[in-house]
């Protein structure tokens, strides 16, 4: 298919050739003799005018181009054929105009139209070459340009069509060539230009940061990730020598980029820090050389990613790591000391039954026994923390299991004196598949916890609420005093406790549970004063396996409702 452009190129040209033709034909005549007519040849001229303007319209109003074209080239050939009668007839200077026309129908129509059109300008040629030797057609002025028995011969004839043809074939040829030519390499543009499409796509969606740089240690490229990590502006770095534009924010990375830039070396998987605003940030990263296809250097390239996640990752991995081997010996400790402890314990209690004690030595006794029991209590915390049992779920009412966790604890009035205690229950509420005997004890230690850290009274909210039947929320609120910034997150590790006696287990077993279930817990200190314990629970099956080491059930992801 003919392009517009294309279209447009050709009217333009045949314009200017033909006023040439003609221009040229007009002169030829004025200056060898003056008795020739020239009206016609600028009628001729007006004609191919409007045969030009007449295509250009109806190109405009959308008639198809092919067949305009083929009328357009018959048109110009008998055009051509009207100037040559009057130029001279059959054997003017201008013969060799019907070229033209070939040319241009072989680029346009390829190689078929410059063929088809060659054989009707020889036709043409030819016709108008019999008729005007048998005395058919007589050229104006013919008497003045040659004798009466003047003709053209046959070989010029043949070297006439001959070359009609050739030049069709040829202009065919390399009209084809051509077009083929512009097809491939608007191809190969289309393809070149989807490629850096796909490229800056890749690079602007990718997690790592991209930093490269030029021989003249330019900074030429860099995505947004690069941006975000090395806390830099994209248009404040482009373009500009990477020394003064990075060493602020990132030296150690800037000092090896130049250096493998001078010492033409890549230096690949490795670590080193940054500090956007001021904090330390770890950095892995690969440098490597860019070569162009001759091996001299053309730049470097950075592919580096923020490891602070990792690290945190690894240091959770290794606290986890030691609190299993504690846990472990400790369990065993612990197991160990229960027993000699119960004997202590009981031979304490036949001692202080049978001995008449009083003053400082009963209080001394009493101080045994109360500590005793203490030590019994958190090594009996203790057992239960590192050999907490695999859950038994089935589904649970969680408004009913609050509400009597709540009444246990309104009947306890060393914990609630002075304390409102209230609950808020969603009405549409689903059910948690869960151990409801450990959901209560979840409960009912925070609950607790909550109601201690109010000693001079106060109120305790416990809120519920369903996100979109996948999870049920439940928020333990107080108005006490919070926990400080520094001790929070510390406050789910196992014998860290703010309370005097506590033996710091609680919320450590709680958040056991928790996890064993697929929930999450979390505290934060309320805006207004007061702390808050919100719980989040799946609502739907958790398969899981229990681990062999903690005894825990650690869920995977299989939730279904």
């Amino acid at each position: 298919m003919v392009e517009k452009k294309t279209i447009w190129l050709f009217l333009i040209l045949r314009m200017i050739a033909v006023a040439f033709v003609v221009g040229a034909g007009i002169m030829i005549i004025q200056v060898t003799n003056e008795s020739f007519p020239t009206r016609p040849l600028y009628f001729l001229l007006a004609v191919s005018v409007f045969t030009g303007l007449a295509f250009y319209a109806g190109i405009k109003v959308g008639v198809p181009i092919r067949p305009g074209l083929w009328a357009i080239m018959v048109t110009d050939i008998l055009i051509e054929a009207a100037v040559i009668h009057y130029s001279g007839g059959i054997s003017s200077q201008f013969s060799i105009v019907y070229s033209l026309t070939i040319v241009a129908a072989a680029f346009l129509l390829e190689m078929p139209g410059g063929l088809a059109t060659a054989i009707i300008a020889s036709l043409c040629f030819i016709g108008y070459g019999i008729g005007e030797s048998i005395g058919m057609i007589v050229p104006p002025g013919k008497d003045l340009l040659r004798s009466p028995m003047e003709s053209l011969g046959l070989l010029d004839t043949y070297m006439h069509v001959s070359l009609f043809f050739l030049v069709g074939t040829v202009g065919g040829y390399l009209a084809r060539r051509t077009q083929m030519k512009g097809r491939l390499l608007e191809s190969a543009e289309t393809e070149l230009q989807q490629l850096k499409v796909d490229t800056d796509y890749i690079l602007k969606n990718m997690s790592s940061g991209i930093l490269v740089i030029d021989s003249n240690s330019t900074v030429i490229t860099m995505n947004p990730a690069a941006e975000e990590i090395l806390g830099v502006d994209r248009q404040e770095i482009m373009n500009r020598p990477l020394g003064p534009a990075l060493t602020d924010q990132a030296p150690e990375l800037t000092r090896e980029l130049l250096d493998a830039l001078d010492a033409e070396q890549s230096k690949l998987r490795h670590q080193i820090t940054i500090q956007p605003g001021g904090d330390k940030t770890p950095l892995g990263t690969s440098i490597s050389l860019l070569r162009d296809a001759e091996g001299r250097k053309r730049g470097v390239i950075s592919v580096f990613q923020d490891l602070t996640e990792v690290h945190e990752m690894r240091e959770r991995v290794r606290k986890a790591d030691r609190l299993v081997a504690i846990g472990e010996l400790s369990a065993g400790i612990a197991h160990e000391l229960r027993n000699p402890l119960a004997s202590i314990s009981g031979s304490i209690e036949m001692l202080a039954g049978e001995l008449e004690l009083s003053g400082e030595h009963r209080g001394l006794m009493d101080l045994i026994i109360r500590e005793s029991d203490r030590l019994e209590r958190i090594i009996s915390d203790f057992l239960e923390f590192a050999r907490l049992r695999y859950p038994t779920r089935r589904p649970v009412d969680i408004g009913v299991c609050i509400e009597e966790v709540l009444v246990l604890l309104r009947h306890n009035s060393s914990k609630t004196n002075d304390i409102d205690v209230s609950f808020v229950n969603a009405d549409d509420l689903p059910s948690v598949r869960a151990d409801d005997e450990q959901l209560r004890q979840v409960f009912f230690n925070l609950a607790v916890n909550s109601c201690e850290a109010m000693e001079a009274g106060g109120k305790l909210e416990v809120v519920t609420s369903a996100d979109d039947g996948e999870s049920v929320t439940i928020a333990f609120r107080d108005n006490g005093p919070g926990i400080v910034s520094e001790d929070v997150g510390k406050l789910f590790e196992p014998f860290f406790t703010t309370k005097v006696g506590g033996t710091g287990l609680g919320l450590a077993i709680a958040n056991k549970i928790v996890t064993a279930h697929g929930g999450t817990i979390e505290f934060r200190n309320r805006p207004n004063g007061g702390a808050e314990f919100i719980i989040v629970l799946p609502v739907g099956r958790i398969e899981g396996t229990e681990n062999k080491k903690t005894g825990v059930a650690e869920p995977s992801l299989a939730n279904q409702s």
